[in-house]
């Protein structure tokens, strides 16, 4: 399977060139991956330099929304992504999180912890699901919708009334329900046995009545003592049946059920209802209401499966206690019914579901302390504890349904602003970056991708967080962008040869995209003794390799003088090199003579280089090195030398134009003589002209380097290659510019 990214389009806004909108016709558009032999991941790195556009490419990655404005198109393994595919995790610089992020759960990946976690997450998902769906089954099934309702009234378990109360109104859904409790209610309650014999059509109509007309409340509570017999009550019905039919049929002059004619339906109308009032009025109210609200209910007319019409009468008519008791068991028998079928309802609640099984296991699970992977323990206590000081240990939050909380010393820190974490800034960094690479490295996104990982550490982390971009992401496709050749350098030393190099170029007219750096470049960019041999021409290749000789000795004059301090009697050689390393000195140094006592290596002519000879270099005719074999080289020499061109010449200019006294004993540093000039030298009355060549002379990024970095790690590729070529050459540009200008103010 191939391991290659490929992308054809990158745009975020107008920051790339236009080759970035079909990638594939520059050859530049593929990335490999260097797979790892012990593990599934794989490693690319990218360096870029500041301006290049390395955080735009990150903010492209991370978007997961294409538009018109920032948007990718990449293939890997003959899969077309884009954002939307939400393929790629991104890490960017540790400063701008405020708090570590997440829970306990998106760091532990012990095997019960994993499990306990993910049977909490599926059991709470679990009951809101149910609790939501209950409250539908009920107003169905049973038309019950409010804690009130008669038949919550009417359950007998007092456990379910209590749980349905809670389930039903829409501001609770169950939320006072403590889960573990429920759980052995379901468990430990036997489901009842419902009779075969139950009429359908008499629970419903129950069901029905009591989300309506509430008859069967008012059967329920009738009193036989209450009642005076009344043998008329029939009567009522059947005069209310004629006047029904009297009232339709008036309009006729023949009756309609005898065919009588001799008939006169006005008068017969009347007789009627004098008849059913003279009998109304001589009952007693009891039976008047029960004979308004339950005989005479419209709701029977429908279905009466109860016949409650008849018995009610007959009850009336003739004192028989029995049928009432009679109909009253038989509703209390069929609301009995319905009760139970709603208790199994809710105890059947997760049938089809694994619930009761899950629970059980996680309650198992909450018995027994968590057990920690041994590969967990290295990266949270081996990697991060160590490294900071504080222990990190994990606990169970005992009021928080016996979660994990994850502890620094006894502080909880996920979450916590930064400013409250009794740790140091270089501390609280690398703990938010070495948690932020446990999060990715549980992310299930295919690649992920790191911006800068290093920028903010000092040397004191940057190997500790190598390590753990190489152990915590081991199995994982990693896109490292760095301007940073520390970072390159720190993980070719965790593991070697665990990743392949690129370089992102996007300058205008430039050959622009992914560019592969090849090994023997790779090999002098992190090994400095790689980097030493090269420099001794031992196989004979940079000599086949220089275009310039005399250029290329002159660009090495930097690095060479810090070379010389970790040479045996290199002083000499430091001092000489010194002294060409001044804007305002007039000394010049035989280079050639130099280099062979530094590297062993003697050129065949002669390079004698002054102060002058530096001065007067042409910036726009530098071609030093073969850039075939060696473009990164080549580039950084190039650079180095048009730095070490602006230095000087900013320092002569500044020393000559206002005429600075210079003491050679003690000689003073750009940033020196520039303020000493400009802060000192110039009036009051130049007060706003004075601050902007001030702060345009320290802030220029190729002004800004005092080569101490030779002398401190000797990474000849850093910063020398930190500006691409057209802003180098419009810093170049803009610097001789003011320069002009300032000769023009003041000589």
């Amino acid at each position: 399977m191939s391991e290659i990214l490929v992308f054809e389009q990158i745009k975020n806004r107008d920051i790339f060139e236009t080759e970035y909108s079909n990638l594939l016709t520059t050859g530049n558009a593929s990335i490999e991956f260097k797979m790892q032999t012990q593990a599934n991941g794989g490693i690319v790195a990218i360096y870029a330099p500041n301006g290049t556009g390395k955080t735009s490419l990150s903010e492209v990655l991370a978007n997961e929304s294409d538009s018109t404005d920032k948007m990718f198109v990449a293939n890997y393994n003959e899969r077309q992504i884009t954002g939307a595919d939400k393929k790629f995790h991104v890490i960017k610089d540790q400063l701008n999180r405020h708090v570590i992020p997440g829970d306990t759960s998106d760091y532990l990946i012990g095997a019960n912890i994993h499990r306990e976690y993910e049977l909490k997450k599926k059991i709470a998902e679990e009951f809101s699901t149910v609790f939501s769906q209950l409250p539908k089954v009920f107003k169905t099934e049973y038309k019950v919708t409010k804690i009130g309702d008669y038949l919550i009234g009417r359950l007998t378990n007092n456990d379910a009334a209590r749980y349905i109360k809670d389930i039903l109104p829409t501001r609770n859904r169950g939320k006072h329900i403590e889960h573990h409790e429920f759980i052995q209610f379901i468990s430990n309650t036997t489901q009842i046995n419902l009779q075969d014999s139950a009429d359908t059509d008499k629970m419903n109509f129950i069901i029905n009545d009591c989300a309506g007309a509430k008859l069967i409340e008012k059967i329920l509570g009738i009193s036989l003592e209450q009642f005076v017999i009344n043998a008329e009550i029939a009567t009522i019905e059947q005069n209310d049946d004629a006047i029904g039919v009297l009232k339709k049929y008036k309009y006729l002059q023949t009756c309609i059920v005898c065919d009588n004619e001799d008939f006169n339906a006005e008068s017969l109308l009347e007789r009627k209802k004098e008849s059913r009032k003279r009998i109304y009025e001589s009952l007693d109210s009891k039976t008047k209401d029960l004979l308004d609200k339950v005989i005479n209910d419209n709701s029977l007319r429908n279905a009466d499966p109860f016949d409650i019409k008849n018995m009610i009468t007959a009850f009336i008519s003739n004192g028989d206690g029995d049928i009432i008791q009679k109909l009253q068991e038989e509703i209390n028998l069929n609301i009995s019914y319905i009760v139970n079928r709603m208790t199994n309802t809710l105890l059947n609640c997760f049938e089809g579901t694994t619930m009761l099984r899950d629970f059980e296991e996680y309650s198992a699970l909450l018995e027994t302390q968590p057990e920690i992977d041994s590969e967990e323990l290295l990266f949270i206590q081996e990697v991060i504890s160590e490294n900071i000081g504080p222990e990190i240990t994990i606990v169970r939050d005992e009021d928080n349904d016996k979660n994990f909380k994850l502890m620094l010393a006894d502080q909880e820190f996920l979450g916590v602003e930064r400013e409250k974490l009794h740790l140091s800034n270089g501390e609280q960094n690398f703990i938010s970056l070495a948690f932020e690479l446990l999060l990715a490295r549980k992310s299930d996104r295919e690649f992920i991708v790191m911006d800068d990982p290093i920028s903010s550490f000092d040397s004191v982390y940057k190997n500790k967080i190598a390590f753990c971009i190489v152990k915590f992401l081991e199995n994982k496709k990693q896109i490292i962008l760095t301007h940073n050749t520390d970072l390159i350098r720190l993980l070719e030393v965790q593991q070697n040869g665990c990743f392949n190099l690129y370089m992102l170029n996007n300058t205008n007219g430039g050959k622009n995209g992914f560019i592969r750096v090849n090994n023997l470049e790779k090999e002098i960019l992190i090994n400095l003794y790689k980097l030493i041999k090269l420099f001794q021409n031992q196989d004979g290749i940079l000599s086949q390799n220089i275009r310039d000789e005399r250029k290329f000795l002159m660009s090495m004059i930097p690095f060479m003088r810090g070379y010389a301090h970790i040479c045996k009697d290199g002083d000499a050689i430091y001092t000489a090199l010194s002294g060409v390393m001044h804007g305002y000195e007039t000394a010049s140094v035989d280079v050639t003579d130099i280099y062979e006592k530094l590297f062993g290596y003697r050129f065949t002519n002669v390079y004698t280089v002054s102060v002058n000879d530096i001065l007067d270099l042409d910036c726009a005719n530098i071609d030093i090195l073969d850039n075939t074999q060696y473009p990164l080289l080549a580039e950084t020499l190039r650079q180095t030398l048009v730095y070490y061109y602006l230095r000087m010449k900013v320092e002569k200019e500044l020393v000559d134009i206002f005429s600075m006294q210079i003491n050679l004993n003690r000689p003073p540093m750009l940033n020196q003589i520039i303020r000493k000039t400009l802060n000192y030298i110039l009036t009051d009355d130049d007060a706003d002209k004075k601050r902007d060549y001030k702060v345009f002379f320290t802030s220029r990024k190729t002004l800004l380097n005092e080569f101490n970095h030779f002398e401190g790690n000797m990474n000849i590729f850093q910063p020398a290659i930190d500006i691409e070529a057209n802003a180098l050459q419009r810093e170049i540009d803009s610097i001789e510019a003011k320069l002009v200008q300032l000769r023009t103010d003041y000589a």
